[in-house]
């Protein structure tokens, strides 16, 4: 499969070359892009040369699996290749795995200033994932702590929410200097998730579109009835009524929507959703947010 068209290089003859990185370069951007190409492969432009530095190892520890070897230059970017399928069509375990990779290189560059600005669909091939636009705000670094969730539609009738105290305690290592993180706090987040899930099917059965749920890969995936991500006239006004209620339903919670996008390859014939991502400041014990 050919690449999906990557940030492009000023230079054409250098396009599509790779070489390790052992030099650095200065940019002078206040944006910078993170893309996704092929079912591994992360590029990163015009962020900082400590950005790509520092998300190496923590990508080593946030993707099992690893990376295929050190990072590397592809035209003007820093590209990393990650082992297995993060990005792929298939295999919802590492979609899961995915989805939590994603959220916490969200909640990485958050800590370090860099506020997502839009998600774009850069390319018409079928297989092309957006591209996520950031831009740095100094005045935000180290601010409030946050945590992070996800929710993502998957096939055509399924919708899973992915929240765990280990994803919040790794956005928490995102920043060296808060050490809030704590046995209660880990404690509570189970309680929420609980408190969280059944807010969400409450909601769903509203709108009659709760069939069934259960744990898998360490999330819970509501199943919905009448496939609604593939509803059309009328049902799928009604699949857009679901969707704000949802929204409602998770601000209801603390939870703010702060990026959607599509992350993994599609086919001709069967388009892949956007994800959903979710921030809320840090509850701390005996306080309300």
């Amino acid at each position: 499969m050919a690449d999906d068209g990557g940030a492009g290089s000023p230079n054409p003859s250098s396009a599509g070359t790779r070489t390790r990185t052992t030099t650095t370069t200065t940019t002078t951007s206040s944006y910078a892009t993170l893309s996704f190409h092929k079912s591994n492969i992360l590029r990163l432009l015009s962020f900082p040369d400590s950005i790509p530095a520092i998300l190496e190892p923590f990508l080593q520890t946030r993707w099992p699996p690893g990376l295929e070897g050190p990072r590397v230059r592809f035209a003007s970017a820093d590209e990393f290749r990650l082992k297995g399928s993060p990005f792929g069509y298939r295999h919802s375990g590492e979609y899961v795995g995915g989805i939590r990779l994603l959220r916490d290189v969200l909640a990485f560059l958050h800590a370090r200033g860099w506020r997502l600005t839009a998600s774009l669909l850069c390319s018409r091939r079928y297989t092309a994932k957006d591209t996520l636009v950031f831009r740095y705000h100094p005045e935000e670094v180290g601010g409030l702590a946050v945590e992070w969730l996800g929710l993502a539609p998957m096939g055509s009738d399924k919708l899973r929410v992915v929240y765990d105290a280990e994803g919040v305690r790794r956005e928490q290592d995102a920043d060296p200097e808060d050490q809030t993180d704590t046995d209660h706090d880990y404690d509570h987040d189970h309680d929420h998730l609980g408190v969280l899930i059944a807010g969400v099917k409450k909601t769903l059965q509203g709108l009659d579109y709760f069939d069934k749920g259960d744990w898998s890969h360490d999330s819970f995936e509501f199943v919905l009835k009448g496939k609604p991500w593939r509803s059309r006239g009328e049902a799928s006004v009604k699949m857009r009524v679901m969707l704000m209620r949802l929204l409602e339903t998770m601000e209801g919670y603390g939870w703010k929507l702060y990026a959607t996008f599509v992350q993994r390859t599609s086919t001709d014939e069967d388009r892949i959703l956007d994800a959903w991502y979710f921030v809320r400041e840090r509850e701390r014990r005996g306080s309300v947010v």
